[in-house]
């Protein structure tokens, strides 16, 4: 069922990135962001693709996906990687000074100890997370 939020949740994402918005003369600023975050919702840091789509000359829509991990190897030393995949959308509002406002799904797949066998066992858990910020971004040059 898990899985299922994750394969609609990147349908939704992608959906997003291949719409059309409209464009004016005011809205002259970078839509894609590639971007290391340091802290965050995905843990310790993360890579982050990110797509702007400006609505109106003060307003945009956004969609972020990012990949981290927490542990390169579980606890028994074997190459085994902890996912973590955040997923948001984010409204910003203002013009080179911008407030954002969003919400969005953490996918997180770790390696922990069975309970039963002591083998490693992978765990899947979606958590909600709440987006307040503010972003200088400046215009593009003509």
């Amino acid at each position: 069922m898990q899985f299922n939020h994750l394969l609609l949740a990147l349908f939704l994402l992608n959906f997003i990135s291949n719409g059309n918005s409209q464009e004016t003369d005011s809205t002259n600023v970078n839509k894609n962001f590639l971007h290391l975050q340091a802290g965050g919702v995905g843990g310790y840091g993360s890579l982050n693709y990110e797509r702007l789509f400006p609505l109106k000359n003060d307003f945009s829509i956004g969609g972020r996906i990012g990949l981290s991990t927490l542990r390169i190897n579980d606890y028994t030393t074997q190459f085994n990687p902890d996912l973590l995949i955040p997923m948001s959308l984010k409204l910003l509002f203002g013009k080179e000074h911008k407030v954002l406002i969003g919400a969005g799904q953490l996918f997180s797949n770790t390696v922990n100890a069975s309970q039963l066998t002591g083998q490693p066992k992978r765990e899947t858990h979606f958590h909600t997370h709440l987006l307040i910020g503010y972003r200088y971004q400046k215009k593009m040059a003509k």
